[in-house]
């Protein structure tokens, strides 16, 4: 019999890697002649396909495992220049969106693609090659499923040949065929070179397969759950072959909760039942967000905060009653705005809708700040010259940014097959995505809030020449300023401790961002502002990537050192010694949401010993309920042990499983990259 925990070890020890193999494919070769960029990319992705081998394990109810190491690229960039007529600097495959996945199971791939034939329009070169290439696309499906269904046979797993005579090329008529077809079909965008496809909201999709089993007696609760917990490990077989800036960073995110797009409630039975299957099995795909609002049922909120307990990292919780209305006033549909999810991490996208590029890069605003006192008269100078030189730089490298990585995304047939206008249209979702907005990230909050308010104070108090020791200081440093550095690391005066005066330097920063950023959206793509920061926390610390436009920063005011990172998203800085969660979270409450809506969590470390006892849950589930009434964006809440980070530096090979929040996603910590594994350790030192 199938054995859940036999399964969760073998994921969790790697024994998968036993069936990987290296089968690279050269594709700048022998394509037909005249064949356009998107057929090329459907022709690779059907030979990536044929270059899998199935596996089937005997007792296994879903399936699929991958086995090729390497995915090539589609095309070579003489291809792009040839293909397309852009001036655009960079061209990237299609990223950090959502597939509607209901309309894989309402249709199933060929109802799909007899949708697309009968929109295709006669005498229409374009239209007619996109059905060619979406045609390829299913064809190659089709055939390595049917590969799997003949080992299925092979083997004597007759419950998966069955489940493959339907998932997913016919419309799911169970609970465990949705599972299966959407198993399969979130492997294929990798297998096309697409990346950080998340599975969106999983329970909405989900829901009415699942009452449909247990009304006609196919499933119970018990029964469903082991499906879940299937479908969960076998997420996690691929982890390793998936494309981020770490492991783990792999964009299998799933959005839980809300409500539905005429505005009921809709949270269910799966919204529970996912989260308890979460924290049963305990790693680190897919990654949990659930959506909340002053109206979540208490025991949910409990329940979250379980998981929370597990050590995950999630769930990333996101408050609808300032998310939705963010998305209306950029300009989304309300219908479209209430059925949000997240990308990646934590931007917000609209499910087989949204063509968003929500990571175009990061403003530095430590960086700002440091400018304006370094390029001034410090004998002189007032806080209104010190805060029109921060506007400025911000405006400054706002601009950068979209002047010199303007992403130009690359046709998808296959991601194209699960949006609406896509099929409607005939057309690729490059050109026909209902939403192409553009995400900043401004990173480095709570550090250029703590140096801008520095700043003014002394200037506000006359002391003028302090502020002159403290820029040549900063200059070298603060080397040989050991007193220097501690009176500027131990001042109260912090962005998490609840001061006005402080808060409203951080307010002034994200205000000047969002002001920033309206100046330069236009009609037809809103530039949006975000209080996250991506991998940014470290890039801008420790100049790590030649490609980077934005501007790395040495040691900086408020008493950082040079190469010292910055905080996750919005978080007090590394070493600040802060009041508590509840001071953490009125701080970030004086930012107007509405107007930075990318995305980006309030992130806040805690020891594993709050929530030891069940009062520590139920304690945390209210602080999350004024979390929402404070008027906050997003919260990630992370438990982890200071010396049990520091034993795995010593000893990697006695904690292989150990799981770390990292930004906006979880990852082995042991498999992180020196400079993420010292940020993490700074940071959990001074938890809560």
């Amino acid at each position: 019999m199938y054995s859940v925990k036999k399964e969760r070890d073998f994921v969790q020890r790697r024994y998968y890697r036993v069936f990987r193999q290296d089968r690279v494919r050269d594709v700048s070769d022998k394509y037909e002649s005249g064949i356009s960029f998107q057929k090329k990319m459907a022709v690779h992705f059907s030979r990536m396909c044929q270059a899998e081998i199935p596996v089937v394990f005997p007792d296994e109810k879903i399936t699929f495992t991958r086995t090729n190491k390497n995915i090539t690229p589609a095309y070579i960039y003489e291809d792009i220049a040839a293909e397309f007529d852009t001036k655009k600097k960079f061209y990237n495959v299609i990223n950090n969106v959502c597939p509607d996945y209901s309309i894989l199971l309402s249709k199933g791939l060929t109802g799909i693609m007899r949708e697309i034939e009968t929109s295709c329009k006669k005498d229409d070169n374009r239209s007619e090659d996109f059905k060619e290439s979406c045609r390829i696309i299913i064809d190659a499906v089709d055939l390595l499923v049917k590969r799997y269904q003949k080992e299925a046979e092979r083997i004597g797993n007759t419950y998966v040949k069955e489940i493959l005579q339907k998932a997913p090329m016919y419309p799911a008529e169970s609970f465990a065929q949705a599972l299966q077809s959407v198993r399969i079909l979130s492997s294929m965008f990798y297998l096309a070179g697409n990346y950080q496809l998340g599975f969106g909201r999983i329970d909405q999709y989900l829901i009415d397969y699942y009452e449909n089993d247990v009304k006609k007696g196919y499933l119970t609760r018990e029964s469903a759950e082991e499906l879940l917990r299937e479908f969960f490990i076998s997420l996690n077989r691929d982890t390793d072959l998936y494309f981020g800036v770490q492991q783990g960073d792999n964009g299998q995110s799933m959005m839980l909760g809300g409500c539905r797009p005429d505005g009921s409630d809709g949270v269910n039975e799966l919204t529970y039942m996912i989260l308890r299957v979460s924290k049963d099995l305990k790693l680190i795909d897919p990654k949990i967000n659930l959506r909340i609002d002053s109206n979540t049922p208490y025991d949910l909120l409990v329940l979250g905060c379980e998981l929370t307990k597990a050590g995950l990292g999630f769930p990333q919780y996101s408050n609808d009653e300032v998310v939705i209305p963010a998305l209306v006033k950029a300009g989304y549909k309300l219908e479209d705005a209430r059925n949000y999810t997240v990308a990646a991490c934590w931007e917000f996208i609209i499910p087989g809708k949204g063509l968003d590029i929500v990571n175009q890069g990061a403003v530095s605003f430590p960086y700002a700040v440091n400018q304006a006192v370094m390029e001034c008269d410090t004998e002189t100078v007032s806080t209104e010259q010190i805060e029109t030189a921060v506007r400025d730089n911000i405006y400054e490298q706002v601009n950068h940014i979209l002047r010199n990585r303007d992403q130009y995304l690359l046709p998808s047939p296959i991601v194209s097959l699960f949006f609406y206008e896509s099929i409607k249209k005939c057309r690729d979702i490059t050109e026909t995505a209902n939403y192409r907005n553009r995400g900043l990230h401004g990173a480095g909050s709570a550090n250029a809030a703590d140096a801008l308010y520095m700043v003014k104070d002394l200037i506000h108090h006359g002391q003028r020449k302090k502020l002159g020791c403290l820029k040549k200081a900063v200059l070298d440093d603060f080397d040989n300023e050991e007193l220097l550095l501690r009176e500027l690391r131990n001042d109260k005066n912090k962005v998490g401790n609840n001061i006005e005066d402080v808060d409203r330097c951080l307010k002034f920063i994200f205000d000047v961002f969002a002001d920033a950023c309206d100046h330069y959206s236009t009609r037809d793509c809103k530039i949006r502002p975000g209080t996250g920061s991506a991998q940014f926390y470290v890039w801008l610390a420790n100049r790590m990537n030649d490609w980077m436009i934005e501007p790395a920063v040495d040691a900086t005011i408020d008493g950082r050192r040079k190469g010292e990172a910055f905080p996750s998203s919005l978080a007090p800085a590394c070493g600040v010694k802060v009041n508590g969660l509840l001071s953490v979270l009125k701080s970030f409450s004086v930012i107007d949401y509405s107007r930075v809506m990318n995305g980006g969590p309030i992130t806040v470390e805690f020891s594993s010993t709050v929530l030891s006892t069940k009062g520590g849950v139920n304690k945390l589930a209210a602080m999350i309920q004024y979390f929402v009434k404070l008027g906050n964006q997003q919260l990630q809440l992370n438990i982890l042990d200071y010396r049990v980070l520091q034993d795995a530096i010593k000893h990697p090979e006695k904690h292989s499983n150990l799981i770390v929040r990292v930004w906006g996603w979880s990852g082995y910590f042991c498999e992180l990259a020196p400079e993420f594994q010292r940020q993490i350790i700074n940071r959990h030192r001074y938890s809560i």
